[in-house]
């Protein structure tokens, strides 16, 4: 059985629905211009606004607790776990994958919330109170997604367990996931941080496994290019779906709706943009893996993998076990785009392309993070220069 280990952060997501009454009031209020750091509920409300529109998700740093407390008041909260790293250990797990996870803050209400995965092993040094974020799901003109509010100062640069690199170098690990990068408020502690992973990846040593690192919207894209410039030669993969490629690139239009050709064009370049042995897309028509160094076709196995895992989060509206996504996605077709830059991509070594599934889609919360989970457990740990077979 595969083990993978994931960090670095973990929280308690509460998540709620934008009903049409609640939007209705937020349009009402809001103006000004879009902010990484929220400072008010005009802020707040300009922010659902202005991804309502364009149908797009995004994270924001809540200053006033002003302004979460209102919110709470204005909608109906579940429950569930949250942080690329906790949501991606918790997805291979369900799916029978041992999964060691970095839990910066342990709290018996994060333990009670997985107490029922075998697999899953939750690894810190403190005990304290978890903290929350809130992820508001809505609807409209056909698109689904997600934004998400939290406060600010939630973790510190040292946030990366002892006992969870002492797990890591006294297991068979195949893949390590380096993530939480969008925790970190000021350029100053994300420099820390990342001489922090530096430090983490030298300490490993021979011990050290396969390195995936996940992107997410960080709340300046200058610390986003100085995460990736700082890591991007220490990795070997790095994923980011469609939104936050868009963003990177400074690009006006969405990804998306870009024809096939000039999709294509913009990702050939994609690995040497970013200083990257292979660049992970994935995106709710297709996933894709591209190298200039490798031959990708050994990624095809676990881009499916991942399609199937995200897949059946967003049908179930829950992380699920082997079983299930089985099922689910034996049942659903294919997404045509992804099956035409499939076809148009079937015999280059440099670029795979794998379709995602279609179907009604329930939830759209931890889809990436779940993609990640299912990509990382079938994932090659050994890579073929372009040109070159392998012999096994």
């Amino acid at each position: 059985m595969n083990t993978i280990a994931c960090g670095f952060t973990a929280n308690i997501d509460l998540i709620g629905k934008i009903t049409p009454e609640f939007y209705e009031e937020i349009k009402g209020s809001a103006s000004g211009t879009l902010k990484a750091f929220i400072n008010s509920w005009e802020d707040f409300c300009t922010a659902i606004d202005w991804n309502m529109r364009r149908g797009s998700g995004g994270e924001y740093i809540v200053t006033d607790a002003v302004v979460l407390k209102k919110l709470e008041e204005k909608l109906d909260w579940g429950r569930a776990i949250g942080g690329t790293g906790l949501q991606a250990a918790c997805a291979a797990s369900r799916a029978g994958y041992r999964s060691l996870v970095n839990i910066p803050v342990q709290s018996a209400e994060l333990a009670e919330i997985v107490s029922d995965l075998d697999d899953l092993v939750l690894l810190s040094d403190r005990d304290g109170e978890v903290p929350k974020h809130y992820i508001l799901e809505y609807e409209m003109g056909g698109s689904s997604n997600r934004i998400i509010f939290r406060r600010e100062d939630e973790f510190t640069a040292d946030m990366i367990s002892a006992a969870f690199l002492r797990e890591v170098a006294i297991n068979n690990v195949n893949w390590l996931l380096i993530s939480g990068y969008n925790s970190v408020e000021s350029s100053e502690e994300i420099d820390l941080f990342l001489t922090n992973n530096l430090r983490v990846l030298e300490s490993l040593g021979s011990k050290l496994p396969k390195v995936h690192m996940e992107l997410a919207a960080i709340w300046s894209l200058e610390e986003q290019w100085k995460v990736i410039r700082t890591l991007g030669k220490h990795v070997d993969s790095i994923g980011v779906n469609e939104d936050e490629y868009q963003e990177l690139l400074g690009m006006k239009d969405s990804l998306l709706s870009l024809d096939n050709e000039e999709l294509l064009s913009l990702m050939e370049k994609a690995c040497d943009h970013l200083g990257v042995a292979n660049l992970i897309l994935h995106t709710k028509q297709f996933s894709l893996v591209v190298s200039e160094k490798y031959d990708t076709s050994i990624w095809s196995e676990a881009l499916e993998n991942g399609n199937k895992f995200a897949f059946s989060r967003a049908l179930r509206g829950t992380i699920c076990d082997q079983e299930t996504i089985d099922y689910v996605t034996s049942r659903c077709g294919l997404h045509p785009r992804g099956e035409e830059l499939r076809k148009l991509t079937q015999d280059r070594k440099e670029l795979t392309v794998v379709p995602a599934y279609v179907g009604e889609i329930t939830s759209t919360i931890g889809l990436g993070d779940t993609f990640t989970a299912g990509l990382l457990v079938e994932a090659p740990v050994e890579f073929f220069p372009i040109g070159k077979v392998s012999l096994g």
